[in-house]
């Protein structure tokens, strides 16, 4: 069948180059509207359920509000973890549900399951839906904050970003011509002068954090939020501006008013009514009381502006005023009394659990935009940063928006890595096709592929809804070499049968016949049917070889699936051209001149000339938008592709061709040594197989010999002590995120403190660009964070080499000056290098010099460093709840029983080696106060448990009545008593409660006071309570520490009956890969092993093809041990591509093999062993050059994969460097052990054929 499609295609030329067409137009279109992102989102599908319940404890949470909900959701389908926090004041529940499940599906199952639990909830409590936005949402942060301003342009100035020193103080005064290209200037970060006339001195804006946090809930929220693709924006820092009704508890005695009595006058008394229509001379009047708290008449509004006062502050006195108005009740003479009778009525803040920092300068208002899931990041972040430019212009004079963390730098970086990696790799493929083929038009032919198969892959991305990102796009600069192998066998097959056509007219000549000339098409398209099948499967097993990929699940799922579906559109977009277009382009161009020789070397040339530099010039002066900047690269481009398009060139003959020649030259003498010592070649490859055992396993493991070796040479144990394992490489994001653990009693004065000194000293840093730290929660249901936790997002100064640099001694360091500089060793091996992300964070050694990190300067007592990426952090807490790279549960019932035994096991892990730090997190690390109310003695009274309880919450706790409606804000109206009964114990049980008799009985009376310690908060996973231990480690060894931790903590620790431990973070991924991928590498093994049968109908065939996997493995394992590189799930995939592409190589080499020993013997030269030697040395020497280029160009293809540096590197480095070491080895060894192997089946099978004759009776 594919030999009809090759033939069909070249019949119908025309109509498969206008499909290409289309498909190039479509590409480039494409590469425009893709969306863009950093990495995959590696989040699981989610659902979160939020609920407030304003001043309870951890307890009162989890009991009346987490612990139905938990155990509700266990029931939703496909619900795999249910997660409850429960914290003061606020319940999380966070489903985690099975891959693949519809985001909107499984809110839409929670949704229905929450109405059957309402019930269970005390009255007033209304669970919420969290936003539709996974791990990864939280794109862009900002705060807002005062900054110096000219208070003779409060609306700002103008000035030119290339000329930075020319300011306009209107857009009127700029030049005409300029004036679209003007910025404005609204604020300044630092004081000075006016720099419009350099005299008036610049004032620092002074609005408190209320009037920030008013600005920002109320102004920047909506408008962002209206933004497509932001799910909502989150508010953190500042203070909420509150009415505080202060009660004094002895005025309420004295008029004897109970507590309720007062919120129930507050509540009615902020309320606007419609009265329906009025009918008044024919004109219809729409009728309305008036009485919310807080409302200004038109004419109020009027007069604050004509006096220039702030409408809000106009607004917050009319709403004290309304409120100490109120009437409570009336005398029994008639007198009312009013709220400002028995109360203080007051401007102040809500209680708030999270406040934000930004550089170690004090407290800020900050926002975080939340993409919704499935958005394009880079797009949502355009459209908020464009959104806040607009914004900005309405903000009073001197408020500024600054941004704090931006993740369009990442995903731009990380875009930029792989594009940069994908051209790189095109042209070095192109310089080797050029140099081995030695004819320019052929090479066009071989490298069509790369592009037109890079962009129909790209289509089918878009069209699929994959974004592009590293490992999308690390998908296609994978396979770069591989696509161009199957155009480069086409393209050598065609210049033999030309060579050979060539050959057999000169023979014919030479004989005195005369020869029939094929037509050059007949021969091109027998070329291209000659090998397309067997190329054609190469490719369908290198695609089937990627089949386990595709079964990981979760977040290894995740991250390399749009890897495996980019690589295997890439190969399969290849497959597709290899068979179509490319033996088209081969009839037109695999030939010595395009321009025809009958119109004459002059005409040729002006035509040339012509079809070279006109569009080339026209292309200098064209206007080209967004691509002008590469208009000199097009124009020269083009120019290049046209003269190798029409110049006329010469195919070498492969007699003549100084590549083979040379390659034959090296490769003959290896292949006779071979071929004259067969057996010992064969010990000696399976020795060198098996040496792969001693880096991988390490020395002690190696069975026999291992133990005996390491005793005796000890420097050999630490040679080799064996490649470690981790999940995945670490991400390098650009910034960091600093989450230290402090103690869960923290206030929140010593919480500002705290975060202040931190982020002082981390913006101390020069490599450290901007800080922007946040204590507490952020108001999202996507942050779970107590008061304690810390989260200070650090983003770094982005060009590297600006940072400090870190010696390094050299072999040349003893050299004189000249002698460096002569031999080039300081340019290949330069003394010096910018300290990495690591030594920033932990410090390092500079010329015997200890040089302090991040970790050692910020260092307080009683707070745990934890240093990490902020993408990462938030994707392992939000799927597994760890925030550190292992994470270990214990699960119970009691929590101080949890808290005991997770001290125990933090105190035997700390001390292993490779740990960092082990922190438990406190179960009952709380302080409380509890009022045990007695039953009798409130029976004795007439009072109800709740309504002792009322007391306790509104007075003490403190409870928002009503909210104002002041135009489009809401602020709340809080009733409680003074705070100096609030903060005293003593005062405290002295506080009245109200009887039914009327009397007034003091608190103390009616409960027991005590101090006691309980949970800061309550952690549960599928309704079960657990403590956690966070470990971070010096060691990339993850699961080797997990299995020394495991032991120890087994040997040490012996668990209560009902309780059990669960390692989590990364071990919990690994160990879920492994299961996968010890099921489906079988499978798909066994599936390439059919096809190799079925395409090649031999065992023998698909055996010898199959050696090539463990000769790979060879080169694989050592590069791992050279580079220093653990076995992660990223090693895996390349060793996963690296068996597909054996396949591939191991089916071309048999493939020539087979051909010379069919063609030796169709011409009877197969009489004996010495004919057969002859045969396979043609099959194997003489057509080397076609065999090294497949390797070559996917060898070199890879090799910038290795030294690319920027976001993603690491990854990338991982998947290319087993690759590359097995490409090597198994190239080697399919050069020396196939002839070998060969040889002796083909003798045995020439054996029995003799056996066979000689039985045949004459």
């Amino acid at each position: 069948m594919i030999a009809r499609i090759i033939e069909y295609c070249c019949r119908n030329r025309l109509l498969v180059v206008i499909l290409t067409s289309f498909i190039i137009l479509g590409g480039v279109w494409t590469i425009y509207n893709i969306r863009l992102d950093a990495i995959p989102d590696l989040s699981d599908v989610q659902v979160i359920i939020f609920t407030e319940y304003p001043g309870q404890a951890p307890q009162v949470v989890e009991d009346q509000v987490t612990y139905p909900l938990t155990t509700a959701m266990l029931s939703v389908p496909y619900a795999k973890v249910v997660r409850g926090y429960s914290m003061f004041g606020y319940s999380f529940v966070y489903i985690i549900f099975e891959d693949g499940t519809d985001i909107y599906w499984a809110r839409s199952r929670v949704l229905e399951y929450l109405n059957y639990v309402a019930s269970r909830l005390p009255r007033g409590v209304t669970p919420q839906i969290g936003p539709d936005a996974t791990g990864v949402g939280w794109v862009y942060e900002y705060s807002v904050r005062n900054g110096y301003y000219c208070p003779d342009h409060p609306d700002g100035m103008y000035r030119h970003p290339d000329e930075p020193k020319t300011w306009y103080p209107t857009i009127d005064e700029a030049p005409e011509l300029d004036r679209e290209k003007l910025e404005r200037i609204r604020t300044f970060e630092h004081g000075g002068r006016c720099p419009w006339d350099g005299k008036t001195d610049l004032v620092l804006a002074e609005y408190d954090l209320s009037e920030l946090r008013s600005l920002q809930d109320w102004y920047l929220r909506y408008e962002l939020t209206a933004l497509e693709g932001v799910s909502e924006v989150a508010a953190v820092g500042g203070f909420v501006r509150q009415y505080q009704v202060v009660v004094d508890p002895d005025r309420l005695l004295a008029y004897n008013i109970p507590l309720s009595q007062i919120k129930m006058a507050i509540r009615a008394s902020n309320n606007d009514v419609g009265g329906r229509v009025l009918e008044m001379s024919e004109t219809e009047y729409m009728v309305r009381g008036r009485g919310y708290l807080a409302a200004l008449t038109p004419e109020q509004v009027r007069d604050a502006r004509e006096a220039g006062r702030p409408i809000w502050r106009v607004r917050s006195d009319q709403g004290l005023e309304d409120l100490r108005k109120i009437v409570i009740r009336a005398t029994p003479t008639g007198t009312p009394v009013y709220l400002r009778d028995i109360a203080d009525v007051q401007l102040g803040p809500e209680l708030r659990r999270g406040l934000a920092e930004a550089d170690g300068e004090g407290e800020v208002v900050g926002g975080i935009v939340v993409m919704r899931f499935g958005e394009n990041a880079l797009q949502v972040i355009r459209n908020v940063k464009h959104k806040l430019d607009q914004l900005k212009q309405g903000l009073p004079p001197g408020v500024d928006v600054v941004t704090e963390y931006d993740r369009s730098g990442l995903i731009e970086r990380a875009v930029a890595t792989l594009t940069e990696t994908l051209i790189k790799e095109m042209i070095v493929v192109g310089l080797v096709c050029i140099l081995f083929l030695l004819h320019a038009r052929s090479e066009l032919v071989a490298v069509f592929v790369l592009p037109t198969g890079v962009l129909c892959a790209l289509i089918i991305m878009h069209y699929l809804g994959i974004n592009a990102n590293i490992m999308s796009l690390g998908g296609i600069a994978i396979s770069i070499g591989v696509m161009v192998d199957s155009s480069i066998v086409m393209v050598e097959n065609s210049h033999k049968h030309l060579d050979r056509e060539e050959d057999r007219i000169h023979a014919e000549l030479s004989a005195g016949r005369t020869p029939v000339h094929r037509p050059r098409v007949e021969l091109i398209i027998d070329a291209a049917k000659e090998v397309g099948p067997t190329l054609f499967f190469s490719l369908l097993i290198i695609t089937v070889s990627f089949l386990p990929v595709f079964a990981l699940g979760e977040e290894s799922g995740r991250m390399f699936k749009p890897l495996a579906f980019t690589k295997t559109f890439s190969m399969a977009a290849a497959s597709v051209l290899a068979i179509t277009i490319i033996p088209v382009l081969m009839l037109s161009l695999i030939t010595s001149r395009v321009l025809p020789k009958e119109w004459g070397w002059k005409r040729n040339l002006l035509i040339t000339l012509s079809a070279m530099f006109l569009p080339a010039g026209l292309l200098l002066v064209a206007p080209l938008g967004r691509l002008d900047v590469y208009r000199n690269g097009i124009a020269i481009a083009w120019i290049v592709l046209l003269g190798m398009l029409l110049v006329p060139q010469k195919i070498f003959h492969e007699r003549v061709n100084p590549i083979s020649k040379v390659l034959q030259w090296m490769y003959n003498p290896f292949f006779s040594l071979a071929m004259r010592f067969r057996k010992t070649t064969l010990l000696l490859a399976v020795l060198l197989v098996l040496s792969s055992a001693v880096p991988l396993m390490g020395i002690r493991q190696v069975p026999v010999i291992g133990p005996q070796a390491a005793d005796a040479v000890p420097q050999l144990a630490r040679w080799f002590p064996g490649l470690g394992r981790e999940f995945m490489p670490p991400l390098d994001e650009g910034d960091l995120l600093y989450m230290p653990t402090t103690d869960p009693g923290i206030s929140i004065t010593k919480a500002r403190e705290l975060l202040q000194q931190t982020d002082a000293l981390i913006a101390s840093f020069p490599e450290v660009h901007h800080v922007f730290g946040k204590i507490g929660r952020a108001e999202t249901a996507t942050d779970p964070a107590p008061l304690s936790m810390v989260e200070t997002t650090i983003m770094l100064e982005p060009d590297r080499q600006k940072w400090r640099k870190r010696h390094l001694d050299r072999f040349y360091d003893s050299w004189p000056e000249w002698l460096k500089v002569w031999t080039g060793a300081r340019w290949l091996f330069p003394q010096e290098r910018p300290i990495t992300i690591e030594e920033l964070s932990y410090g390092y050694e500079d010329r015997g010099q200890h040089i302090p990190g991040l970790n050692e300067v910020v260092s307080f007592p009683g707070v745990t460093n934890a240093w990490t990426m902020p993408i990462k952090t938030r994707i392992d807490m939000l799927s597994t709840g760890i925030k550190t790279p292992v994470g270990i549960k214990i699960m119970g019932d009691s929590l101080s029983v949890l808290g005991d035994l997770a001290e125990r096991i933090a105190a035997e892990v700390r001390v292993l080696p490779g740990t960092l730090s082990a922190f438990p997190e406190k179960t009952v690390g709380g302080n409380y106060v509890d009022f045990i109310i007695n039953r009798d003695e409130a029976a004795r009274y007439g009072l109800r448990i709740e309504e002792v309880e009322d007391v306790i919450l509104s007075a003490l706790g403190g409870m928002n009545i009503t909210w104002t409606v002041e135009g489009l804000e809401r602020y709340p109206v809080n009733l409680r008593y003074k705070r100096e009964l609030r903060d005293n114990l003593t005062a405290l049980k002295r506080t009245l409660v109200s009887t039914p008799s009327g009397a007034q009985v003091p608190l103390a009376q009616l409960a027991d006071v005590k101090v006691l310690k309980g949970p800061p908060q309550i952690k549960s996973e599928n309704a079960r309570k657990t403590a956690w231990i966070y470990v971070d480690l010096t060691t990339t060894d993850v699961v080797g520490w997990i299995n020394r931790a495991k032991a120890r903590v087994a040997e040490a620790v012996e668990l209560p009956p009902g309780y059990n431990i669960v390692w989590s973070g990364q071990y919990e991924y690994i160990q879920e890969t492994n299961r996968r991928l010890a099921v489906v590498v079988p499978f798909a093994a066994v599936l390439i092993i059919l096809l190799l049968y079925f395409h090649s109908r031999s065992w023998f065939r698909t055996g010898v093809v199959l050696l090539a996997v463990p000769f790979s493995l060879v080169g694989a394992i050592w590069i791992l041990y050279v580079l220093d590189y653990n076995v992660s799930l990223a090693v895996y995939i390349g060793m996963i591509a690296l068996a597909g592409l054996d396949a591939e190589t191991g089916m071309v080499m048999l493939l020539y093999l087979e051909n010379s020993y069919d063609r030796f013997k169709g011409e009877g030269r197969m009489n004996n062993l010495d004919d057969l030697w002859h045969a396979i040395h043609d099959g194997a020497v003489m057509r080397i050059r076609p065999k090294t280029m497949t390797v070559a160009t996917t060898f070199i293809g890879l090799v910038p994969l290795l030294w690319a540096a920027g976001t993603g590197a690491d990854t990338m480095r991982r998947l290319a460097a087993p690759m590359i070491g097995g490409l090597a080895t198994s190239f080697i060894m399919e050069l020396v052990i196939y002839p070998v192997i060969f040889f002796f089946a083909k003798q045995w099978e020439l054996w029995q054929e003799r056996r066979a004759a000689e039985i045949v009776p004459a």
